[in-house]
């Protein structure tokens, strides 16, 4: 797939909580990319300038644009940018990038997507992508994070669980009580792992300790994919 670069400008900007907001940014109709890959942005600051990768959250198949979901972290040369960005601002745009993506190859039925913090963007993008077009794949999300406000696209994934029967949606939370599960993600890995595809993304400790779980339990690592986020 060839990596393009053009200029694009922002259409929307919206909260999903408190530090994390969803751009939308044109893009060209000949733009095209694979659920689960990312682009980067040229981010400048004042006369400085650096560039900054972001998954892509929306479906290949929504053309003409580009969504990225970002968390504001306090003292991040990004960040302290993206605090004041708003509709009509420009960005160098380059991608698509990675081998993150969804295999249509595999054999097998069920799919797991396991993820927590904005690691569930390219999930998202997967869902949306492959889900509706794949009755008769299984797919479960297994997303976490330390506070309920903090499971972004909640509500979403609850609806999209209840209109498909082949959509499982399993939010766990670690500091705080709620009516669902709590603790770390990877306590809530499958018992039977057979015949199975992993993906997992977000921040490192969660990657890795969930793809080592995996591999200890007899997982090939051809049904494992991952993007760790730093």
């Amino acid at each position: 797939m060839a990596i393009q670069s053009f200029t694009s400008k922002i259409t929307k900007k919206v909260f999903l909580n408190d530090d994390v907001f969803v751009i939308t940014l044109t893009a060209p109709e000949e733009f095209t990319f694979k659920a689960g890959q990312f682009v980067t942005l040229r981010v400048h600051c004042g006369e400085e300038s650096k560039l900054r990768s972001y998954s892509i959250l929306n479906a290949p198949s929504e053309k003409g644009k580009i969504d990225l979901c970002i968390k504001i972290i306090e003292g991040g040369f990004a960040s302290e940018c993206f605090k004041t960005i708003k509709e009509g601002d420009e960005y160098e745009v380059k991608g698509p990038f990675g081998h993150f993506m969804f295999d249509e190859a595999s054999e097998n039925k069920e799919h797991w997507l396991i993820s927590n913090g904005t690691g569930v963007v390219p999930m998202y993008s997967i869902v949306k992508e492959f889900l509706s077009k794949n009755s008769d794949l299984k797919f479960t999300m297994l997303f976490g994070s330390k506070y309920k406000k903090d499971l972004i696209f909640h509500q979403e994934f609850l609806k999209l669980a209840e209109q498909n029967s082949n959509f499982t949606y399993i939010p766990s939370i670690t500091r705080e009580e709620w009516e669902g599960r709590t603790g770390r993600v990877q306590t809530h890995l499958p018992e039977d792992l057979k015949n199975k595809t992993f993906y997992i993304c977000g921040l490192k400790e969660l990657v890795v300790e969930t793809k080592d779980i995996l591999i200890e339990k007899g997982v090939d690592a051809k049904n494992i994919k991952f993007e760790r986020y730093s």
